[in-house]
């Protein structure tokens, strides 16, 4: 005799409905917040607090800044690749940034930076001040076409005449 098939269950949308959620943003949120907490509980005291130049901070910054190049997070290797930190009194580093948006991102790279800082320059009384600068939007100036060249002109004379060798016409 032969036996019955049973029939196939059907999973239904029900059964794999997740009781909770998971927010890649809440993790991250959670993640900074206990890094922030082991630097701020952390004891440094009792570290070396081996001088350094500000030669020796710069090589490290820049070496820092192609790391996290070479992991792909551009965002933040332009913000820390396009100026250079200030060596203040008291092993105080002072970065300077322009935007908020970069603010964010060097929030967030703190307490990896300043970690490998103070491990590769065997100091763990490094401080990082960050501060935003004031842009102001109204000295933004925005050239015309014309504008443009004239301003090119200025520095090559050599462009008016080959402007007119070529009877270009800079009004467009």
């Amino acid at each position: 005799m032969k036996e019955k098939a049973k029939p196939k269950k059907v999973a239904t949308f029900q059964q794999y409905k997740r009781k909770s959620s998971f927010s890649i943003g809440g993790a991250m949120k959670q993640d900074r917040k206990v890094d922030e907490k082991t630097d701020a509980k952390e004891d440094y005291s009792n570290k070396p607090r081996t001088p350094f130049t500000a030669e020796e901070l710069v090589a490290k910054w820049k070496s820092y800044a192609y790391r996290v190049q070479k992991e792909k997070r551009i965002r933040v290797y332009a913000a820390l690749s396009k100026r250079e930190p200030v060596l203040k009194s008291n092993f105080e580093i002072e970065f300077t940034i322009d935007s908020s948006a970069q603010e964010t991102d060097l929030d967030n790279e703190r307490p990896a930076l300043l970690a490998y800082l103070r491990n590769e320059l065997n100091n763990f009384g490094i401080a990082l001040n960050v501060v935003l600068t004031e842009n102001d939007d109204s000295s933004m100036k925005y050239l015309s076409g014309k504008d443009r060249f004239l301003q090119m002109a200025e520095k090559n004379n050599s462009l008016h005449d080959l402007r007119e060798k070529l009877g270009l016409d800079i009004e467009y």
